[in-house]
This record gives C-alpha cells, structure tokens and sequence, in this order.
C-alpha cells in the first residue's frame, strides 16, 4: 500500500467508525453513571472494537469463502450500507445500523453496554467490517495485512480517546458542531461508498464496463 492509500483507508474506516456517534451513544446510554464508569466503558469499546476489526482482517476473506460469497457481491452489499450511513450523517441523524429498540432497552439493564451495542454494531458495525474485507482482498500479502491491522488499532485507539472524554468534547463541540462534522464526513463518505459500490457492480457485471 501507498502511503496516500494508507491515509485513505484510515480515514475512510475512522469515519465509518463514526467516534461523535459513539459520544452520544455512550452518553445516552450511560445517563446516570459515575465519570468513572463511563471511562471504563470508553476503553473496553476501544479494545472490542480493535479486537473485531483485526480479527475480520485476518479471517473475514476465509469466512466469505466458506460461505460461498464473492467478494463482488460483499462490495456491492458493503458499499451499499456505507452509503445508507453517510446519507443518515448527511441529514445528521442516527445511523439505521444501530441496534433495535428492545437491544437498547436490554442494554441499559446490563453492568456494561461496551461490548454490545457499542463496539458492535454501533462502531464497527456491517461498513466498518465491510470495509475492512474490502481492503484485505484490494491490497493481498502480509505486509499490507499487518498495515492495516495498524490502522484499526488506530481508529480504536481514536475513538478510546474520543469515547473517554466524552462529556468535555459534547460540551465543547455543542449538538450544532456534531452536526456540522458529521455532515462533512457524511459527504466525504457517500463518494467513498459509491467507489465501493462501482468497483463491485463492475466485478460482478464486467460487460458494463466495455459499454
């Protein structure tokens, strides 16, 4: 991988990631905790989330396989919800590939929401791993894997910061900033997501391509 690649990838991957989602998930979801608890949860989000994203990057292309998946069609499915979740950041509401109702009912009840549903499927949620197996079978070979094994390590580490100081960075930042950042990377997004989905519908129809 290039380096301008590099940089693309852990962008487009931090941004699907979504760290002001999570501030207001944690925040919402935490109503009533002490600052402590919330920290806590911040960096066991941050750990799952690493340890999801390095485990699809290793073994996500092999999974695909034994399902009997192309690639092609994940790309057009994986580019197809990145799209969903930029249009949602563009009008700056939630993303529709969070958790139902009853799932968010069920996590307030639990001594720890970090696992579920913050790390999965809010943060790195079907676009997150999407991306992820995109860029394994774009870039093969193991040095380009242990690079972006990196690069989730960095997103989680990002959003283990953002996540942690939550409540300074919700205050600083006020709901018209999380707004205005979001409608920004929204747009940045959905091009990103219609290169996934192009790059996929000329994989699985190659005549497009000659027309």
């Amino acid at each position: 991988m290039r380096a301008s690649q590099i940089v693309n990838y852990f962008f487009t991957l931090l941004v699907i990631c979504n760290p002001l989602l999570g501030i207001s998930m944690l925040l919402a979801l935490m109503q009533g905790r002490t600052l402590e608890e919330k920290r806590r949860t911040a960096l066991i989000t941050g750990i799952s989330v690493a340890i999801i994203l390095v485990t699809v990057t290793w073994i996500g292309i092999y999974v695909l396989e034994a399902l009997g998946i192309r690639l092609e069609s994940f790309q057009v499915a994986g580019g197809f919800i990145v799209f969903m979740i930029a249009l949602s950041m563009l009008q700056a509401q939630p993303s529709r590939m969070k958790q139902s109702s009853q799932d968010q009912r069920e996590a307030t009840q639990k001594e720890s929401i970090a696992v579920v549903p913050l790390a999965i499927p809010v943060l790195a949620g079907p676009g997150a791993i999407g991306t992820v197996i995109v860029a394994v079978n774009s870039y093969p070979g193991i040095a380009n894997h242990f690079i972006i094994t990196l690069c989730a390590i960095l997103v989680a580490l990002v959003l283990v910061f953002v996540l942690y100081f939550a409540n300074p960075l919700e205050k600083m930042l006020g709901q018209t900033g999380i707004n205005l950042v979001n409608r920004i990377s929204g747009l940045i997004l959905a091009a990103m997501a219609i290169d996934m989905l192009a790059s996929g519908i000329a994989g699985l129809f190659p005549a497009l391509c000659k027309l």
